[in-house]
């Protein structure tokens, strides 16, 4: 059964029973702790669901009303112009997908699909795939057969491994692989397109098992996005006019907090949001330069200095 049938289930047991329990959703589906901990995280966070541990109950509650399958109709359409805008740009759908299209059609309203024309979604970073690197990861990962890789690091140096292939993200419009390096003994995050050479070694199978799916994502957490990291920090950042117009309704973090500030009549837009790695958000604020300030914590705001009297003292 795929998570969907187990969001389902999650779903019908806490509106029947009040609650439902992690062990429950394993005796059910036969599945792993690691990816019962994920689906409880995709209702929380992907679903926004009001999803909420008890302790007393030791299950999960909706601590409001909650209908899974409510805005049925409409979703299913965003869904549908989503995928068929991402369908036809193979830099993310990185494979064969004729076909997908025309199943998903089959569960829209005939009368929706007449507005197809009049939503777009656009992408403006990504990365180029090469699909050869994902035919051959995929079917390294099926296999469980590791991969002998030619890889360039960030330094430019260049390195040959032998990786066992776990896991591809894509983030930001950049593809990483996730994978046990035996040449560190430890899981690594690898660039796609730092790449060079890549074949699939078939004189041994590696360990499924090596790590959990809960391990994996951990691990993920730690590694993308703005708040993933080991020490987090609380940073603020303020927009003023004219730039917080653009960005009043963004959200760049679950964690973030909005508000709205007029101090000494100058009115700004302030998030409040947790950091753990700077550069990323660092780069963000600047794309908002004149009209974007780092306040804290200290340490982001003098990178952030930094980076605009570089600029300036490189082209004035």
């Amino acid at each position: 059964m795929s998570q969907f049938h187990r969001l389902i289930y999650i779903d019908r047991m806490i509106k029947e029973l009040g609650y439902v329990t992690k062990q429950q959703v394993i005796d059910e589906f036969q599945v792993k702790i690691g990816s019962v901990k994920n689906d409880f995280r995709y209702m929380k966070y992907e679903v926004g669901s009001p999803i909420t541990y008890s302790r007393k109950k030791n299950g999960y509650y909706y601590k409001e009303d909650f209908d899974l399958f409510s805005f049925g109709n409409e979703k299913m359409f965003l869904l549908f112009v989503l995928i068929k805008q991402l369908l036809s740009n193979k830099n993310f759908i990185p494979f064969d997908s004729s076909g997908i299209l025309e199943k998903i059609k089959d569960e829209v309203d005939p009368e929706y699909l007449k507005l197809a024309g009049k939503i777009s979604y656009e992408i403006s970073e990504f990365e180029y795939p090469d699909l050869a690197k994902f035919e051959t990861i995929i079917k390294a990962m099926l296999r469980r057969f590791p991969l002998d890789i030619e890889y360039l690091d960030a330094k430019g140096v260049l390195s040959n491994r032998s990786v066992e292939p776990l896991h591809i993200l894509n983030y930001q419009g950049k593809w990483t692989l996730f994978a046990h390096c035996r040449l560190r003994n430890e899981p690594r995050m690898f660039t796609l397109s730092r790449i060079k050479d890549m074949s699939m070694n078939e004189s041994s199978k590696f360990n499924k098992d090596r790590y959990d799916a809960g391990f994996i994502y951990d691990r993920l957490d730690q590694g993308f996005g703005i708040a993933r990291g080991k020490k987090i920090e609380t940073a603020v950042i303020r927009f003023y006019e004219p730039t917080l117009h653009h960005v009043i309704d963004q959200k760049w973090h679950r964690e973030q907090i909005t508000e709205h500030i007029n101090d000494k009549n100058n009115h700004y837009l302030q998030f409040t949001l947790p950091v753990a790695k700077y550069e990323e958000l660092v780069g963000r604020v600047l794309r908002f330069s004149p009209d974007a300030e780092i306040i804290s914590p200290p340490a982001m705001r003098n990178m952030w200095l930094k980076k605009l009297k570089d600029t300036v003292k490189k082209y004035s």
